[in-house]
C-alpha cells in the first residue's frame, strides 16, 4: 500500500493589529480565547513533560499572556500535576480575562510564589509577555526572571511568543526567553521567523484556537503551493521537453553558489540546466548531468 506524502501546508503570518482585530470580532463563539489558549498549551505541555518526576514551573507575566500561563497551571493540576507557579503582576491591574483566570487558580488551590524556587523542573513554561509586549526592554524584576529560566536545565515552552522578543521584527529587546518550544496562537508572527526570532523560538507549532483567519500578511512556503507544478511527468517524455536553465557565477574559488543554483534547478525540473563558471570546471561530481560551460557560451544559448 502506498503511503500518503506529507501535504506541509502553508501557514498564515499575522502581524500585530491583524490579530488584536481577530481576538475582538472573532473570538465571541464558544469557550472564552484564553481558555482555549491554555488548552492548547496544556496538551503540549504534558507532552513535553512525558515521565518527568520533577514538577513543571509556570511562570506567569502582568497581563493576557499571564493569564494564558494561569489557565495552563489550572489544567495542569487537574491532570494531577503540582505546577509551581511564579506570578509577575498586580492583581488589581490585571486585564479582565487575565483576572479571572488568576481567581480560578486560587480557587483551585493554588498557590503563588514570587521568585522562582531553585529545585529542578521537568518543563518550564513562559508566560510572563507575549505580543503586547511592543518594543519595550525588559528590565529590572522581568529581565531577571528571563535569565533564571534560560539557566534551567529543563525543556521552556513559551506561549505565544518568547518573553522579550519583538513580534513584528524578531528582535531581542534587552534579553528574550532562549524556549526549546514556543506554543503559537491563532497564527505565526513575523518575529518567530525574522533575526532573533529563529535563535529563541526552538520547535514552533500553531494552534489556531478555532478561529478562522480571512486575510494573512504573508505565509510560509508548504508543498502544497507547488502541487500544479510539480506533476507527474508524461513517460514518453525526455530532458527536452522540460525547458533549459541557464546560470551565471562563480568566480575563481567561488564556483560552489553556481553549482548549488544548477543542482537546485535540475530538483525543481528544469530539463536541461548549463552552468557558466569563471573558473573551468569538468565536471559536478554530485550531479553529473549539469551541462558545465564557458560563460559566453551559456548567455548566448540563453538569448
Amino acid at each position: 500500500m502506498s503511503q500518503a506524502r506529507p501535504t506541509h501546508p502553508a501557514q498564515p503570518i499575522l502581524r500585530l493589529a491583524a490579530l488584536r482585530e481577530i481576538e475582538q470580532h472573532k473570538s465571541k463563539a464558544g469557550p472564552p480565547l484564553m481558555e482555549r489558549a491554555g488548552a492548547a498549551a496544556c496538551k503540549l505541555a504534558l507532552n513535553l513533560l512525558a515521565d518527568s518526576p520533577h514538577p513543571p514551573l509556570i511562570v506567569a507575566g502582568p497581563g493576557n499572556n499571564g493569564g494564558d500561563a494561569l489557565v495552563v497551571a489550572r489544567l495542569l493540576k487537574q491532570h494531577g500535576l503540582l505546577p509551581v507557579v511564579v506570578f509577575a503582576g498586580s492583581v488589581d491591574k490585571l486585564p479582565a480575562d487575565a483576572r479571572a483566570a488568576y481567581d480560578a487558580w486560587i480557587g483551585a488551590g493554588g498557590d503563588l510564589y514570587s521568585e522562582i524556587p531553585q529545585q529542578k523542573y521537568g518543563l518550564a513554561i513562559d508566560g510572563l509577555f507575549g505580543i503586547g509586549l511592543g518594543d519595550r526592554p525588559l528590565t529590572g524584576r522581568y529581565a531577571g526572571l528571563v535569565k533564571q529560566l534560560n539557566a534551567l536545565a529543563c525543556p521552556i515552552l513559551s506561549l505565544d511568543i518568547p518573553s522579550g522578543l519583538d513580534s513584528e521584527t524578531g528582535r531581542v529587546l534587552g534579553i528574550a526567553v532562549r524556549a526549546t518550544h514556543t506554543a503559537a496562537f491563532i497564527a505565526l508572527k513575523p518575529g518567530l521567523l525574522t533575526l532573533d526570532g529563529p535563535d529563541h523560538c526552538g520547535e514552533i507549532s500553531v494552534h489556531d484556537l478555532d478561529l478562522e483567519i480571512d486575510a494573512a500578511a504573508g505565509n510560509t512556503i508548504g508543498l502544497s503551493q507547488f502541487a500544479a507544478q510539480l506533476s507527474p511527468r508524461l513517460k514518453n517524455s525526455h530532458k527536452g521537453s522540460y525547458g533549459s536553465a541557464g546560470i551565471l557565477g562563480g568566480a575563481p574559488g567561488m564556483a560552489g553558489a553556481a553549482l548549488l543554483a544548477g543542482r537546485a534547478a535540475l530538483k525543481l525540473g528544469a530539463g536541461r540546466v548549463y552552468v557558466g563558471t569563471l573558473e573551468p570546471l569538468a565536471l559536478d561530481p554530485l550531479q553529473a548531468e549539469l551541462m558545465l560551460r564557458a560563460p559566453a557560451e551559456v548567455f548566448s544559448l540563453a538569448t
